[in-house]
């Protein structure tokens, strides 16, 4: 047994002590070793990504301050200069007002948002506000009107209609797709709250073509006018624009006397066609009259019966 001397102490070691101590540092020397010899795989980093935010160009416009009464001079409109993207101004929005301060807000004007062009007019416009409405080559003329042209009073503002020409013996479509801009003076459409539907007007103003107005007008004196009221979707023509009393007589089964002068066949079964001489004109003919004789026949709904 080893003894270690230190001062007047004396300890001593057994030899098992000491093999127990160097396994202990061999193990811990070894286990780092093998740890050292391991790929260890680094902490995932975590990637951080920006935002795309696309940039657009700014652009200041004139905006009211607060909302604006119809009528007001835009250079007493106070305004406050106000970023928009230049894609989202509306097309007809005023960027500089320096050259408008003559004239006049036609309708009322909210506060925050650009001020369109189609809004601001001259002091006519603004105290006659049908001019407002009158797109350019466009032209607005008036008619008389009762319950029945006027469609029980149903063609008001906003309405679209088609403006008929009746006379003794034949009705003419002369203007399709025309808008009705007011009736009795009044722009405001039909209010139908608590069963309201107002008074049958006996004017109404009409927004039409150049060729609309002269055809309107040159058709009033030789009958009476009438509306045809449309859906406002509804963008179809008429297949026929005049009805006679002529038209009207072929729609009815009536008998009729005519002169047949001859009737030829031709083909079979289902091919069959046939024909009659009448009035000097070949017609088809649903029968042929029974035993023909050159003279008078009757013509009932299209066929030709024998007297």
């Amino acid at each position: 047994m080893a003894t270690r001397v230190s001062g007047s102490r004396v300890r001593r070691y057994s030899s098992a002590g000491t093999l127990m101590g160097a396994m202990a540092i061999a193990f811990g020397v070894g286990s780092a070793a093998y740890l050292a010899g391991q790929k260890i795989s680094p902490a995932p980093v975590r990637e951080h990504y920006k935002a795309f935010v696309p940039e657009f160009n700014s652009v200041e416009v004139p905006v009211p301050v607060r909302p604006v009464p119809a009528g007001t001079f835009v250079r007493d409109i106070k305004t406050r200069l106000e970023s928009f993207p230049d894609h989202q101004i509306p097309k007809g929005a005023l960027r500089d007002l320096r050259l408008m301060g003559d004239s006049v807000t036609l309708v009322a004007l909210p506060g925050g948002l650009p001020i369109m062009e189609a809004n601001i007019g001259n002091q006519e416009e603004a105290t006659n506000p049908i001019l407002g409405r009158i797109p350019p080559g466009m032209r607005a003329m008036t008619v008389k009107v009762d319950a029945t042209s006027a469609v029980e009073g149903w063609a008001r503002s906003g309405s679209v209609i088609d403006v008929l020409l009746i006379e003794k013996a034949r009705t003419t479509v002369i203007a399709e797709r025309v808008r009705v801009i007011s009736a009795e003076r009044s722009l405001a459409p039909i209010d139908v709250s608590h069963g309201n539907t107002g008074s049958v007007p006996s004017t109404a103003t009409l927004l039409v073509t150049q060729e609309q107005c002269l055809a309107i007008n040159t058709a009033v004196p030789l009958g009476r006018i009438a509306f045809a009221l449309r859906s406002a979707k509804d963008e179809d023509s008429w297949r026929d624009t005049r009805f006679s009393s002529e038209d009207l007589s072929l729609t009815k089964k009536s008998v009729v006397k005519t002169r047949i002068d001859g009737v030829v066949a031709f083909g079979q079964g289902a091919q069959r066609k046939q024909y009659a001489l009448v009035d000097g004109a070949w017609i088809p003919t649903e029968s042929l009259p029974t035993g023909f004789q050159l003279g008078v026949a009757r013509a009932e709904g299209g066929a030709l019966d024998a007297n």
